[in-house]
């Protein structure tokens, strides 16, 4: 039988081995299992968002006012913002043809720089330059230059992400710098967009402490779901990626993710990103779900440049996702063969085990007398048992029908010992027969392996049994129990008292004892209670 378990043990180890990919700190799992969470909230967070956008347009419909219903139709471009172009682009578009627009000092062109915006974010390249080269240059107030500037910014580093030839990429990155220096000279110090172009800017020149050490503090200012901890987030991991922590910039990649989802935002990179580390981490299950919501925000939101980069990396993950699909079926296919191994296995277990009992028969036949005797025992037994029933619960039935039992069962091997001798003596080779059947120490040991499960089975029913029998004796009485003791033979005889056996004989029987010493034993300790008149019948009342 040791053959089969080395076999059954070699085929799990097998299978076992098979299997293995990269498995980042238990904290990163941790963000990671909480972005699976986010994820299925995510219609929880775009209904909340449809409802505003829905509010926004009720107030506008009922509204009069000419500057309300602007304000409106603003709150309505911000919603969209990253949500998506084509409503953002329509709305904006409504509010330039508006007279109420070009009232508002500076409106018109903030609303063309925020569709430059919105189109370079869509991946609207073309019309996002013919959109910013048709503001007229003295338009452009300091505010208007910071947001204007910001705008060349990002849209060249969009062009840089989503070229694919080296040379024109670093052409688009002059660019940016140049656009980028502009706005460091017009950009003030404390807003938004100087935390994070200048401090970019500033990791770009090798000033990586500084950016992370300003970034990551203006980042406890916003709440996860806003715009502005999105791309902070996202900034923190760009750096953390460039410096080489790779723990740093997973996890702040992994937060940017949560905070798109709970701010509702399709126009992201986040999701891609973390598509690419898991499958990097061979989790393609993972990375073939976040690609697929990657391009599913991207078709939503119409941003060509997202969706064309998601789907480059798209036949590449589901090659992957394919392949780990085929080694699970390769797997499945292995563990089916070992089951019916183990399947084999059992049923020659069973036949041996079926053998063994036929044995077993052939030697019950040959200890007649024991089994009469077993038989009566077990008649005993279960007229015993009937009475429990009526006064104990199944718990205390099921003790003493152990306990009962097995002590029958030693004195029915003793008997047995005794017949074989009787036997011996009668003829054959008697020495040997009784210097073997002179022996003890099988019911020595039958004994106290018997008594340790005794002990044991008491403690499990009664787990306090001994501190609540020390209670109804006198302080100085008490049984102090010897170093790897359970019971002792008082404690024991008392734990029969409480399981319902009050006869002596029963308990001298059980205890190998004579009727006597329990007698004395009963006695003794009934003078050394706190309560001698009612200390039995405190004993079976013990819980």
């Amino acid at each position: 039988m040791k053959t089969h378990f080395y076999l059954v043990l070699f085929l799990i180890l097998f299978t076992a081995c098979n299997k293995s990919s990269k498995v980042d700190k238990p904290e990163l799992q941790d963000y990671y299992a909480m972005l699976d969470a986010e994820i299925e909230k995510s219609k929880e967070y775009e209904d909340q968002k449809n409802n505003r956008i829905t509010a926004y347009k009720r107030d506008y419909d009922l509204s009069t006012d000419k500057k309300h219903r602007t304000e409106l139709i603003n709150k309505l471009i911000e919603e969209f913002d990253e949500y998506n172009a084509d409503s953002a682009l329509y709305y904006i578009s409504y509010n330039l043809k508006r007279p109420a627009v070009k009232d508002i000092p500076g409106e018109y062109t903030r609303l063309l720089i925020k569709k430059g915006d919105v189109y370079a974010h869509a991946g609207l390249f073309a019309d996002a330059f013919a959109t910013l080269q048709s503001i007229p240059r003295d338009s452009l107030t300091i505010d208007l230059l910071d947001e204007y500037y910001t705008t060349y910014c990002a849209l060249y580093q969009y062009l840089t992400e989503y070229t694919s030839e080296h040379q024109t990429a670093l052409e688009y990155d002059k660019r940016r710098s140049i656009y980028a220096d502009s706005l460091s000279r017009v950009i003030k110090p404390e807003s938004f967009n100087h935390l994070v172009f200048i401090m970019t800017e500033k990791a770009r020149n090798g000033e990586t402490d500084t950016a992370i050490q300003t970034i990551s503090k203006h980042l406890e200012e916003f709440q996860s779901g806003t715009r502005e901890y999105s791309i902070l987030a996202s900034t923190l991991a760009d750096i953390y990626k460039t410096a080489g922590f790779k723990d740093d910039y997973k996890r702040y990649l992994i937060l940017s993710a949560i905070s798109d989802i709970r701010g509702a935002v399709k126009e992201n990179m986040s999701f891609r990103e973390v598509a690419t580390v898991m499958f990097e981490n061979g989790d393609v299950e993972r990375a073939n779900r976040y690609l697929k919501k990657s391009i599913a925000d991207a078709n939503f939101y119409s941003a060509i440049m997202r969706n064309a980069q998601s789907i480059k990396m798209l036949p590449v993950i589901d090659e992957a996702y394919m392949s780990v699909q085929n080694k699970l079926t390769n797997e499945l296919r292995a563990m089916v063969w070992v089951s019916s191994i183990l399947l084999l296995i059992l049923l020659v277990t069973l036949v041996f085990i079926l053998k063994q009992i036929k044995s077993l028969r052939r030697a019950k036949d040959n200890i007649s007398v024991a089994a009469e005797e077993l038989s009566h025992v077990s008649g005993q037994l279960r007229e015993a048992n009937h009475e429990l029933k009526v006064k104990n619960d199944e718990l205390h039935e099921y003790a003493v029908l152990f306990m009962e039992y097995c002590s029958s069962t030693i004195s029915s091997l003793q008997h047995y010992q005794q017949s074989l001798r009787k036997l011996t003596v009668q003829g054959g080779n008697r020495n040997a027969l009784l210097s073997k059947l002179e022996s003890t120490e099988m019911v020595d040991q039958l004994l106290k392996d018997f008594y340790r499960r005794f002990d044991e089975a008491i403690l499990n029913i009664y787990p306090a049994f001994v501190e609540k029998f020390n209670k109804l004796l006198k302080p100085d009485e008490q049984i102090v129990l010897k170093s790897g003791e359970i019971l002792n033979t008082e404690l024991r005889l008392f734990a029969l008292i409480r399981l319902g056996i009050d006869d002596n004989a029963k308990a001298a029987e059980f205890l190998r004892c004579s009727t006597s010493t329990v007698y004395t034993y009963r006695s003794k300790t009934k003078k050394r209670a706190l309560d001698p008149d009612n200390f039995e019948n405190d004993v079976r009342n013990l819980s």
